[in-house]
C-alpha cells in the first residue's frame, strides 16, 4: 500500500493506493485515460498521481519503465473489463506494475440510481424468443447478474441492424459510472462496437465507444463518463456493420451518479 499527500495552498489530500499486479493494462479490455511520459519511475509517478487525484474517472495507475532513462504512467480508464472470475486481463511483463485506488476512495465518487429514481428502459424493438415467452428490456434493470444471469434474466433483440436500449429516469444527474454485466450462459461475441452516449434536454453527449474485440461470456464493463455529463438518459447502441444484423444481448446495467 502506498499513501501519497500533497500539500497545496494549504489543502492536504492523500490518495491511497495498492499494488494490483505486475504487467501492463491489456489494450483489448482496457482503454487508459492518458499518458505521461518522465525521465524517471519517480517523476512519472509524482505526474500521474496528481493527474489521477483530479480526475472523477481514475481509479488506477500503470507504471512502466520503457528505458533506464523514460518511464511511462498511464490512468485507468475510460472503460475497463473484469473478468467473471474477478480478474483484470493483462499483459505479463516485469517492467510494469498497476496500482489501484482503495475501493473506499473509488466508491465515495459515487452512487448508484434505485427504483427510487423511477428508472426505467425502451428498446428499438421487441424480441418474443422461441418459447413464446417476451424478454422485456426492464430485465436489464432488474438487480440480477453474475452466475444467476441466464436466459431468462437477460433482455435480447431480434435480429436487427444497430440495435439501442434506453434506460432513463427522474431528473438530471451527473453520471459517474455505467456498469454492463454480460449474460455467463452464451453469445459473448454479442457484445462488440457498442456506443455509449447521454442526453439531457434533447442535446447527446458521449460517454465512450467499447469495441469489445475480446468480449467473453461474464464480462463487466465499468466505462467512466466525463465530468460534464449530466444527463437524464444513456443509450446503449450496437453500431453494425454494412448489413449487418444482430442481437443487443445485456444481463444488466447499472447507472451510478456522481457524489
Amino acid at each position: 500500500m502506498l499513501q501519497l499527500s500533497r500539500n497545496k495552498q494549504s489543502r492536504c489530500s492523500t490518495l491511497t493506493i495498492y499494488e494490483k499486479f505486475i504487467g501492463s493494462l491489456h489494450e483489448d479490455r482496457a482503454k487508459p485515460l492518458w499518458e505521461i511520459e518522465k525521465e524517471s519511475v519517480g517523476l512519472a509517478m509524482h505526474f500521474c498521481f496528481s493527474q489521477c487525484e483530479s480526475d472523477q474517472r481514475c481509479v488506477g495507475i500503470e507504471i512502466c519503465t520503457i528505458r533506464p532513462d523514460l518511464a511511462r504512467c498511464r490512468g485507468c480508464c475510460e472503460w475497463y473489463v473484469i473478468a467473471k472470475d474477478g480478474g483484470l486481463p493483462i499483459n505479463a511483463t516485469d517492467d510494469c506494475k498497476y496500482f489501484e485506488l482503495s475501493r473506499d476512495s473509488v466508491e465515495s465518487r459515487g452512487s448508484r440510481l434505485t427504483v427510487n429514481s423511477k428508472l426505467s428502459a425502451v428498446t428499438s424493438s421487441t424480441n418474443i424468443d422461441e418459447y413464446e415467452t417476451t424478454q422485456l428490456a426492464s430485465d436489464d434493470l432488474d438487480g440480477v447478474y453474475g452466475n444467476d444471469c441466464y436466459r431468462n434474466n437477460v433482455f435480447s433483440f431480434v435480429n436487427e441492424k444497430s440495435p439501442w436500449l434506453e434506460v432513463t429516469w427522474s431528473r438530471t444527474i451527473t453520471i459517474w459510472r455505467i456498469i454492463i454485466y454480460n449474460r455467463v450462459d452464451c453469445c459473448d461475441y454479442r457484445l462488440v462496437n457498442l456506443n455509449v452516449t447521454y442526453k439531457n434536454n434533447g442535446v447527446a453527449g458521449i460517454c465512450s465507444f467499447y469495441p469489445g474485440l475480446l468480449s467473453h461470456d461474464g464480462d463487466i464493463v465499468l466505462f467512466y463518463c466525463p465530468s460534464e455529463a449530466n444527463a437524464t438518459s444513456v443509450k446503449l447502441q450496437i453500431q453494425s456493420k454494412s448489413k449487418e444484423l444482430i442481437k443487443l444481448n445485456f444481463c444488466e446495467v447499472e447507472i451510478y451518479k456522481k457524489s
